[in-house]
């Protein structure tokens, strides 16, 4: 019977965690020039922010933008890139990954396409 309810709590444990979804990235184009990438604060230790811009991944590469964010600020886990130059049009694909609770998740696949809105 011992066994019987480990093994249903380890079921069932393995189940929630794998169902942990990252939340969509929010990027911005700055004005007038730069690039913000957040995500809100779900407990995270680190948010990463991968990505290139008008050229598709390829699987998981680190791409033109890498980097690994280790605090949260205001609430969000955010990548800045101040130097850059974004135009209306431009596409920016990337993969996302955070660690929670000490496992790691990705949003994989992302794209995001530069509209007329800028932010300062």
């Amino acid at each position: 019977m011992y066994k019987q309810t480990v093994v249903i709590f380890l079921l069932c444990f393995f189940i929630c965690v794998s169902c942990y979804e990252v939340p969509p990235a929010k990027l911005e184009a700055i004005w007038p020039k730069g690039l913000r990438v957040s995500v809100p604060d779900d407990g995270y230790s680190l948010f990463a922010f991968h990505g290139k811009l008008n050229e598709e991944m390829e699987g998981l590469e680190a791409g033109h933008w890498s980097r690994d964010i280790t605090k949260s600020k205001g609430g969000r886990w955010t990548f800045n890139d101040k130097q850059a130059k974004l135009k209306i049009g431009d596409k920016i694909y990337f993969w996302t990954y955070v660690i929670k609770e000490g496992l790691g998740y990705r949003q994989d696949n992302g794209e995001w396409t530069v509209t007329g809105e800028y932010f300062n």
